[in-house]
């Protein structure tokens, strides 16, 4: 069965023919790749032939690309009005909701970041991408991407890092491909990664009123919520794993770096934590200041990793 791939959001299809619209973002056929057609060869992407415009707009709050003679009104991803929509095959269109370059850069050059599709304008691309950390070479120009009519075949960029043609691999985990695409789709790690968190906070209000009035049964069931935690992190740091591989190509950037970081600490403090509650509940009934500054620690640590998730998601205005 061959297999297609919405080249707006990823979502995979797999059928004889590419879906009239994408499930997940709504973009039309034309934006489907096929990727494998079953017997191990790649062919064209298909193209809605209905299509008669070639212009192409993208959305400057979430980048969705949209194909046709106007602007969409609002934006099928993210509900933004049509004043939004940039045109990208046209470098020199004067937009004035759309971020400008510096004058003294020259000219209006547009790049993308390949990794969090971070927008950039100027004469040349950042040193590093200011939501993901990546450096120059991971920036194609956006009128590079948009020359050719056929996503098979790909203009040469204008930066040293091409974007992949492939969808990344990792032997070990690509026979489950089909069931961590649908994961990557549905959103598994936000989706994950919000259950602790909403607890999180929580559970060091009970450890504060269990210190500050003496409540030793709050600051007793304060331990149950930090088990919980404890045992849902797998699943976040898992599900993160995967997001972090398959879609932004696990490239190690200071954002992810961090991330990572921020993951494992949270892990590891809600073990400790866990642990010395359950073993010594006269410490969660009347907690001492080691003990209530160690879940402090936890919920700062915790909020930086939610910042950072949020740099990905919601990119600076382009």
């Amino acid at each position: 069965m061959a297999k297609w791939r919405c080249e707006v959001c990823g979502y995979v299809h797999e059928d004889e023919e590419a879906p009239a619209q994408c499930p997940v973002c709504g973009a039309d056929r034309s934006q489907f790749t096929l990727i494998d057609d079953g017997d191990g060869s790649v062919a064209p992407p298909v193209k809605d032939t209905t299509t008669t415009a070639t212009q192409r707009w993208q959305c400057a709050v979430c980048g969705y690309i949209h194909t046709g003679a106007e602007s969409p009104d609002p934006c099928p991803v993210c509900g933004a009005e049509s004043a939004q929509f940039a045109p990208i095959d046209s470098p020199s269109a004067d937009r004035p909701d759309v971020a400008k370059a510096d004058p003294a850069m020259g000219d209006d050059q547009r790049w993308q970041c390949v990794i969090c599709g971070y927008i950039h304008t100027g004469s040349e691309p950042p040193e590093t991408c200011p939501v993901c950390g990546a450096d120059r070479s991971k920036f194609v120009a956006l009128e590079d991407l948009a020359a050719t009519d056929s996503d098979t075949e790909k203009s040469a960029p204008a930066v040293d890092t091409p974007l992949p043609d492939e969808p990344r691999t990792l032997p070990f985990l690509d026979r489950y491909r089909r069931w961590i695409d649908i994961a990557i789709d549905y959103h598994a790690h936000p989706i994950a990664v919000h259950i602790p968190n909403g607890v999180v906070p929580i559970t060091v209000a009970m450890v504060l009123l269990a210190a500050v009035f003496g409540w030793s049964a709050i600051g007793q069931a304060s331990v149950y919520n930090m088990g919980f935690i404890f045992l849902s992190m797998p699943v976040v740091l898992f599900t993160g794993y995967l997001h972090w591989q398959y879609k932004f190509g696990g490239n190690m950037t200071d954002l992810f770096k961090w991330k990572i970081i921020c993951g494992g600490i949270v892990f590891g403090l809600s073990f400790i934590l866990f642990v010395w509650g359950l073993f010594s509940p006269e410490s969660a009934r009347d907690p001492g200041f080691f003990y209530l500054l160690l879940h402090f620690v936890m919920l700062g640590v915790a909020g930086v990793a939610g910042w950072l998730g949020g740099k990905l998601v919601f990119n600076p205005k382009r």
